[in-house]
């Protein structure tokens, strides 16, 4: 099946309106073999796989998902799982993509946070909480670290990190190789996971204590990936939690876009490391937690490099 992820801002009015009907209807569907919302599993992947922390990285970054090789065939591979979840409600649905430099001039306007749409900024006067929209406080309800209750979404617009990311960053991006190299962390350079990812910004992501750096005005240095999750803030802006917000999706289909790409205009510059790299990084490592025992699921970065035969197009 070919199915096509295309710019929010060419969706219909009723493709929006398909697109929030089955995330809602995942939302609201029981998993049978956890006995929880099927969304809410899907968060408790993310926790899991950020829980697990790689000893071997001094600055403690690296994870199973994140900080490492393996962050784009992982959130590759997630946004597949959760895409297949939402089109047995509606067949046909594709996760769409949020190509945040269309909005880097204005993006307190951006049509994602529409009504119609991902809604808009938390309230500053009530701890932060998205109140429109159809994922607004009283029609959606995010998990904790444990899966317990936590209340509505936050947001907090542009309060850890000024903008959005621009056409040169993706630029660059595009134009960096290899995919990756030692250390295979947040210090690799260059690289292109590491650059997308956003640990490459101009003067360096760390102060020499190791701390992130931070501007003068008291705001993170990131780009790209982590920049818009600073830039959104709130539940965003927590790395475990981040897909308690249903714009995560829109956000990490974009980075997925931007890696295919990067893969069509460098098909010389093959995934790294295929070995002797970290635990669960490697090309035919298993990614947690589809290790085939903490879930059922199996699933190696080798599986998921094309995206193509994964019935994945970009419009």
């Amino acid at each position: 099946m070919k199915n096509i992820r295309k710019n929010v801002r060419d969706l219909s009015s009723t493709e929006k309106q398909n697109y929030i009907e089955t995330v809602k209807a995942v939302k609201a569907s029981t998993s049978r073999t956890t006995n929880r919302s099927i969304y809410d599993e899907y968060v408790l992947w993310h926790i899991l796989a950020t829980e697990r922390e790689d000893p071997n990285d001094p600055r403690h970054f690296r994870n199973a998902a994140h900080a490492g090789p393996a962050f784009l065939p992982w959130h590759r591979y997630y946004l597949y799982r959760f895409e297949r979840q939402l089109q047995k409600k509606i067949p046909g649905v594709t996760i769409p993509y949020w190509d945040w430099t269309q909005d880097a001039d204005d993006p307190f306007n951006s049509p994602i946070w529409d009504a119609d749409f991902m809604g808009g900024n938390g309230d500053p006067e009530d701890n932060n909480l998205v109140k429109t929209g159809p994922f607004a406080t009283d029609r959606w309800i995010t998990i904790n670290l444990d899966g317990s209750p936590k209340g509505g979404i936050q947001r907090e617009f542009g309060k850890f990190i000024k903008g959005l990311p621009t056409q040169t960053n993706v630029r660059i991006a595009i134009e960096e190789t290899p995919y990756d190299r030692e250390p295979w962390s947040v210090d690799s350079s260059p690289s292109h996971r590491n650059r997308l990812e956003g640990f490459l910004p101009e003067g360096g992501a760390f102060n020499p204590d190791g701390t992130l750096n931070v501007a003068p005005d008291g705001t993170f240095v990131l780009e790209l990936h982590n920049q818009v999750h600073a830039w959104i803030g709130g539940d965003m802006s927590n790395v475990f939690i981040s897909p308690n917000d249903p714009v995560f999706w829109l956000h990490h289909c974009n980075v997925d876009r931007l890696w295919a790409i990067w893969q069509e205009k460098n098909p010389s510059q093959g995934y790294l490391p295929t070995g002797e790299g970290p635990e669960g990084h490697n090309l035919y490592d298993l990614m947690y937690p589809w290790d085939g025992q903490t879930v059922k699921l199996k699933a190696k970065p080798a599986d998921v490099l094309d995206s193509r035969k994964l019935g994945i197009y970009y419009a």
